[in-house]
């Protein structure tokens, strides 16, 4: 077996990364190995797909050394290799993927072992760990040159205008009375935009054919992981090795709805008891449409567009569950 690890190289992590590549020399001393950094967003994916075209007998577990923006690009650039596994070294800010995995109830943003260490942050419990087959979901879309693929989470309306417009902030900057008050970019988002015209969202979501909405909607997630936004169970019954999406549209409400839904919502107990405002479905293939041009947030990645098709794909990667 090839070992290939993935770091993301941002400018300016120059030290970090030369110590990170000694540390890394360590741990495969004697493996054959090879190190490759990141150049810019998505450069990942054709150096995935040239290196395989180069390699493809040899069974190569690859290391996404990142986040979930990283392990979103890595798993893109896997689809379709059939000796290719991936791994994830999580070291990033929200590590939603690798919760699915989690041990403990409480689904502990560390992902630990019996002796409490974290078995995504430790290199010997990957190379030791057996790869499994799980489904993603693609997606296309009349606005995207080629699919997508989600090995997390596909999500739009209120949190997706959050990531949008934070993101917007975080590039253009916004009032300094916001951040004198501590607000991120992200937080002034929430507040200036979200809060104010993000309940109301006019996309329509058919899950399998079934129309999931009359009206205008809140949010809505296309799950194969359980978590978003670093802390929301947003769908705790999916099962990514099952052949299924899991479908959740929330429909609009008052703020004082909204307000009392986010406890539930962060706990995943909204699918506990069936409520009028919730549609929860299983479904293979998801349409969702707007008249008017959206954000949609795939697996942390921001894109745009009016109609899209979301479909899964059965056993499309192998992933690596690290040993205990």
């Amino acid at each position: 077996m090839k070992h290939l690890i993935i770091l993301n190289g941002k400018a300016g992590q120059e030290k970090d990364i030369e110590a990170f590549k000694k540390e890394i020399e360590e741990v495969f001393k004697g493996l054959e190995h090879e190190i490759y950094l990141t150049t810019g967003p998505r450069s990942v994916i054709p150096f995935l797909k040239e290196y395989f075209k180069k390699n493809s007998k040899d069974t190569v577990r690859v290391y996404a050394c990142g986040g979930d923006g990283t392990v979103h690009e890595v798993a893109n650039g896997l689809v379709g290799i059939k000796n290719a596994e991936l791994a994830v070294y999580a070291v990033g800010t929200g590590n939603d993927f690798v919760k699915s995995y989690a041990k403990s109830k409480d689904y502990d943003e560390i992902i630990t072992n019996k002796a409490g260490e974290n078995r995504f942050k430790d290199f010997k419990a990957l190379i030791e760990g057996k790869a499994e087959e799980i489904d993603l979901s693609k997606l296309t879309s009349p606005s995207l040159k080629e699919p997508m693929y989600s090995i997390n989470v596909i999500n739009f309306g209120f949190d997706a205008i959050v990531g949008a417009m934070g993101n917007y902030y975080k590039e253009h900057g916004y009032p300094e009375k916001a951040k004198a008050k501590g607000m991120t970019p992200y937080d002034y988002a929430l507040k200036n935009d979200a809060m104010k015209h993000g309940r109301f969202n006019d996309i329509t979501v058919y899950a399998d054919g079934e129309r999931l909405n009359e009206k205008k909607m809140l949010l809505a997630t296309l799950a194969q992981g359980r978590f978003v936004g670093g802390t929301f169970l947003c769908a705790p019954k999916s099962d990514n090795k099952d052949g299924l999406i899991d479908v959740c549209v929330i429909k609009t409400m008052t703020l004082i709805g909204l307000g009392l839904f986010i406890g539930p919502y962060t706990k995943g107990k909204h699918l506990d008891k069936p409520k009028k405002k919730i549609a929860y479905r299983q479904a293979k293939v998801v349409k969702f449409e707007s008249p008017n041009e959206i954000d949609v947030c795939v697996d942390g990645e921001m894109i745009k567009g009016k109609t899209f098709e979301v479909e899964v794909c059965p056993k499309a990667i192998k992933f690596v569950v690290p040993n205990n």
